[in-house]
């Protein structure tokens, strides 16, 4: 009698656990592996917000007063809220408490080009193009990617790459220790890394800063009339390539060992103190100023054939 009744306790334990977990599995607020094709109003003018944690997210602006967002979800995914209030969109996917497993979101979102973007991710990679007035976002392990925007840029990442190109206006970014990818006709930028490298075309930038602890910077294009350069690294190397005469006022110093080497006038560097070594001179109609500073690090102004 005890085995026989410990049996049927057991067995509708069973039945109620299964009958729980078909629950869950086919709860309404449960998107795991779901395909999603969403549109919501908004006014052009407002703001999207945009949290997803796992994932290859594309955002593209479009002239429609809409956001749509359509795609797959991750497997931990158990809700994706999309709603608007007082001119605000916000796009999140909360995911299940475990680690993550299965594939990761793909989701693409469109939203009103002259409206601002704020997004952040984990393991996510963002792509986004053809927005015209504020971008500003950050991720941990994925890749940040702009193209083809306009008007003020942010981007933070810790250990993935970041790519900008075809874009204008103001830029910040900072990362601990992907690469910089820069291009872009930019009034004034900003660009610092820890531990990467950074790569960067300046023909159109008015104002730049670099800031690189310990990766290397490779900078090329022509100082803009009145353009003013600040490149800065603390143990990594800095190269300078020209194909044209550059028209800059020119001061390059390299302290504790780094070499100078200078390919672009028969000017040479002064040996000071402390391994500290300087040069200064004057190229082309020294309309622009150019200012390279590292410790440890070498510096080479190089000349490239046409």
């Amino acid at each position: 009698m005890g085995l026989h009744f410990l049996n049927n306790i057991l067995s509708k334990i069973t039945c109620i656990l299964v009958i729980i977990f078909i629950g869950i599995a086919f709860s309404s607020d449960c998107f795991a592996g779901e395909k999603v094709h969403k549109t919501i109003a908004m006014e052009a003018s407002g703001i999207v917000f945009v949290d997803i944690p796992r994932g290859y997210v594309e955002i593209h602006g479009w002239q429609k007063k809409q956001v749509m967002i359509e795609g797959e979800l991750d497997d931990t995914v158990n809700k994706l809220t999309f709603d608007t209030k007082e001119n605000k969109t916000l796009i999140k996917l909360d995911t299940l408490e475990q680690e993550h497993w299965g594939d990761a979101s793909t989701v693409t979102v469109f939203m009103p080009q002259q409206a601002q973007l704020r997004f952040k991710g984990i393991d996510t990679s963002f792509t986004i193009s053809q927005l015209k007035t504020s971008i500003e976002g950050k991720t941990i392990n994925g890749e940040l990617i702009v193209n083809k925007s306009e008007g003020v840029t942010k981007l933070s990442t810790v250990s993935g790459d970041v790519t900008l190109s075809e874009s204008s206006g103001l830029v910040k970014i900072k990362s601990v220790s992907g690469t910089i990818n820069y291009s872009g006709d930019f009034e004034k930028a900003f660009l610092k890394s820890m531990s990467g490298d950074i790569t960067a075309e300046i023909s159109a930038t008015s104002e730049l800063t670099i800031k690189n602890i310990s990766g290397n910077t490779l900078i090329s294009g022509q100082v803009e009339n009145q353009g003013q350069l600040k490149l800065t690294s603390v143990s990594g190397d800095i190269e300078y390539r020209v194909t044209d005469d550059l028209n800059a006022e020119c001061e390059v110093v390299s302290q504790f060992g780094g070499e100078i080497s200078n390919q672009l006038t028969d000017d040479l560097p002064i040996e000071g103190n402390l391994h500290k070594n300087t040069l200064n001179f004057i190229s082309g109609d020294g309309s622009g100023k150019l200012s390279m500073n590292t410790v440890s690090g070498s510096v080479m102004i190089k000349k490239l054939k046409k």
